[in-house]
């Protein structure tokens, strides 16, 4: 059976992505429109910051799940939808389905090193203290919680490498998984980015403007173009033959 799909444009939805992009920017940079932002960014932080003011509970909650070894927890969750993924029954064989999840692990690492890192900091040269270093009414959830460590501050908030990774994880595993995967996914997308806004690493905008812009102008590239198709038929190809080529036992 012959699993490959046909890679064609998808223009209209290119263009709608690139227009809901331009108009979220345009709201940001206009002046009638940048002081809602702002508010938004200050009540949210005052908001989600008041959690581990007082409460023990919340305070080594968010410390734990800001710790780095969380990320390899994160790694799990992430093997797991894309592992039940690729063992579902389908019309698409099982080689084609590895060769998409690959696609979307080198699609992560190239968003993250090329636009994060080399495009917005080395380029564009876009430094951003993040909130906890800006309020003077922050709490500092180092001073409550001495027994692990974890980050806290940031000197260079925006975009935010955790907030783009876990867009870009949702938003692939609605395109692969369907609605209801997706959904989870999104839930699952809020406690990956919460402990980093509500110890004050990342403004709200950083992920609205920074990540969420990022992941939807680079998922609509390859999804909406013959790119993603494209390259999981060339990577799936060799072991689609091999595996029509292989003989039937009795």
């Amino acid at each position: 059976m012959n699993t490959k799909s046909t890679p064609c444009w998808h223009l209209k939805k290119l263009l709608l992505a690139h227009l809901a992009i331009f108009l979220l920017l345009l709201s940001w940079f206009l002046h009638v429109t940048h002081p809602f932002w702002e508010s938004m960014d200050y009540y949210f932080y005052r908001f989600v910051n008041g959690f581990i003011e007082d409460s023990l509970f919340w305070q080594n909650f968010w410390a734990v799940s800001n710790h780095k070894l969380t990320d390899w927890f994160h790694d799990l969750v992430v093997l797991v939808f894309f592992g039940a993924y690729i063992l579902k029954k389908s019309e698409k064989s099982t080689a084609k389905k590895i060769c998409e999840v690959l696609f979307v692990a080198l699609l992560i690492a190239a968003a993250i090193l090329v636009i994060n890192r080399y495009l917005c900091l080395s380029v564009l040269k876009i430094q951003r203290k993040s909130p906890s270093m800006v309020y003077d009414f922050a709490v500092r959830l180092s001073t409550k919680v001495h027994w692990i460590s974890f980050k806290g501050h940031s000197f260079i908030s925006y975009p935010g490498d955790h907030g783009t990774t876990a867009i870009l994880f949702a938003m692939c595993v609605f395109h692969l998984m369907g609605f209801r995967a997706g959904i989870l996914a999104c839930l699952y997308n809020i406690y990956w980015q919460f402990p980093r806004l509500v110890t004050g690493c990342h403004w709200f905008t950083d992920i609205i403007m920074g990540s969420l812009v990022i992941s939807t102008l680079v998922v609509s590239w390859v999804i909406y173009s013959p790119f993603k198709e494209w390259f999981t038929n060339l990577l799936s190809s060799p072991f689609e033959k091999y595996r029509q080529r292989k003989p039937i036992q009795p």
